[in-house]
């Protein structure tokens, strides 16, 4: 069992890397959209000039800042959760209600990936492009940007899936710090314990003479 745990965690480590890697092109992406507003706003103020297709190029620069982050963010753990009622639920129901999630969310993103790439065919074919400027650029490598982008989350999906049963969440890659002996994982049973702790100091300070 242990020797499964450490292969499951070298693997995690793996896909942990590469979905990062990919998010970088993110990164690159915003800092080039960053750029080119700053530089077509100076552009125009200075010398009234804009950059050539700045806006559609900004427009669709924006595609791989979403669509390149958005695995890294699931296999980090770093989506927001509520988890006020289900926090409390036993453990083996949390772990049905996480894995009910992560399979809905595979098969939803593999089946608009398919479709998004049935979309890069046409925009390929028909050779779009993003306006009826003669300098215009084709689109369809950046709809092919959505297709991998949403394989991309599929394939982690499936991985948070096997990952729910491998390896126990503080292992995991992007943890939050392991919780003390007996405590609960679950952002809701903080928030509780918080609440009593600080009614406890509240009635210490009352009794005091």
């Amino acid at each position: 069992m242990a020797e499964k745990r450490n292969i499951a965690k070298k693997i995690d480590k793996i896909i942990f890397k590469a979905m990062w890697g990919v998010s970088l092109l993110s990164g690159l992406s915003l800092l080039a959209v960053a750029v080119l507003c700053a530089a077509d706003a100076l552009g125009g103020k200075i010398f009234s000039a804009s950059i050539p297709n700045g806006t559609e190029i900004v427009t669709y620069l924006n595609i791989p800042v979403v669509f390149f982050a958005m695995a890294f963010i699931q296999v980090e753990r770093g989506h927001t959760t509520v988890d006020l009622f289900s926090g409390r639920f036993p453990k083996g129901l949390q772990k049905a209600i996480h894995l009910a999630g992560y399979v809905l969310g595979a098969l939803i993103c593999a089946f608009v990936g398919f479709c998004s790439f049935q979309l890069v065919l046409d925009k390929y074919k028909t050779s779009a492009k993003a306006s009826a400027a003669a300098s215009s650029f084709v689109i369809w490598p950046f709809a092919m940007v959505i297709v991998i982008g949403f394989m991309l989350i599929a394939a982690a999906f499936v991985w948070c899936a096997f990952r729910e049963f491998l390896i126990p969440p503080e292992e995991r890659m992007g943890a939050l710090p392991a919780p003390e002996h007996g405590e609960s994982t679950s952002d809701a049973a903080h928030m509780a314990r918080d609440i009593e702790n600080l009614k406890d100091v509240n009635e210490e300070r009352g009794n005091r003479p």
